[in-house]
């Protein structure tokens, strides 16, 4: 049995992630989450994991909670930006979350624990021209804090893996929606826009709708993640998404089709931070693990079915 370390375990992905590394005994898991942090998310599986609470910039405690708790693989899921984010929150993520886990990665090294990062295709290869497929060799040309915080993380993984030999596996994933995800953050605009509909408000869409994504379904992330971890696949970066591209008018659409609510759309002035076109080819992932695939309208209704059995729950 290995012993797996999640840091942001509690969040949307972190959480689906926990979930489907409990469905065998091959893993134990623990949680690394700040006091202030919910644990909603984890409420059904609580007794199954161990939690601990702090800072990942109280480097002292990460290196206890790997030396005591032998942690075997750790996973990097924690950021406070979002794309739209400003330069302010830019400097403050360089202080509570790029400098700690650069100390992270060089204690992961030292103690032969594997480092998985989180990253995000969404954002890190910039814009290209529609029906392009960026794949995991191509150049990467952020245009948001988000996505360039993502590059800096990235690029220190691989320069660690040259100076110490760091084991590592980066992932790319696209835009991942479903059970667990918030109806009113500030990212992700499936669920953004079910809980625009649900609050009977308009849904806000920056631009005209013709900017497209690559969207995959949570249970599709999670499996194809767990199987990268469980083949042992090491020093790569993977590209995690579904292949296919859909513009927020193709998603408006799809959601007019079968929600039991008529919902307007506001169309607002396009953002400089928002990429064009992003589409991920995920040839590699192919040929390292099989892919489960939910068809995207499929997808979307399991997510509202979710949403509505919740809301008869509470």
């Amino acid at each position: 049995m290995q012993n797996i370390l999640f840091l942001g375990g509690a969040g949307f992905i972190g959480s689906n992630l926990v979930h489907y590394f409990l469905k065998d005994n091959e893993y134990k898991v623990f949680v690394f989450e700040p006091t202030f942090a919910h644990l909603d998310r984890l409420a059904d599986v609580r007794d199954n994991i161990t939690v601990i609470r702090g800072s990942i910039g109280d480097f002292d405690l990460v290196k206890c909670i790997i030396e005591d708790y032998r942690i075997d693989i750790l996973v990097h899921l924690v950021s406070t930006l979002v794309p739209g984010s400003t330069y302010e929150d830019f400097k403050r993520e360089f202080e509570n979350v790029v400098f700690p886990t650069v100390r992270i990665m060089d204690l992961c090294a030292d103690k032969g624990v594997k480092f998985i990062y989180f990253s995000s295709g969404g954002t890190v290869y910039g814009n290209s021209a529609k029906g392009e497929h960026f794949r995991e060799t191509d150049h990467l040309s952020p245009i948001s804090y988000y996505g360039l915080t993502k590059q800096i993380l990235e690029n220190n993984v691989l320069f660690e893996n040259r100076r110490g030999k760091l084991n590592y596996l980066i992932v790319r994933p696209s835009n991942p929606f479903g059970r667990g995800q918030s109806l009113h953050g500030n990212q992700g605009f499936i669920a953004i826009a079910i809980g625009k509909i649900l609050a009977g408000d308009p849904i806000e869409v920056w631009g005209d709708g013709s900017s497209v994504r690559d969207y995959i379904y949570i249970d599709d992330l999670a499996d194809a993640f767990y199987k990268l971890v469980k083949r042992n696949v090491n020093n790569e970066i993977v590209n995690l998404g579904s292949g296919y591209g859909y513009s927020i008018n193709d998603i408006i659409n799809r959601l007019r089709n079968f929600m039991d609510f008529p919902f307007k759309i506001n169309y607002k002035e396009s953002r400089s931070v928002d990429v064009n076109s992003m589409v991920l080819d995920i040839s590699k992932l192919k040929s390292l693990v099989d892919v489960k695939h939910t068809h995207l309208e499929d997808g979307i209704k399991m997510f509202y079915q979710y949403i509505k059995d919740k809301e008869s729950h509470e």
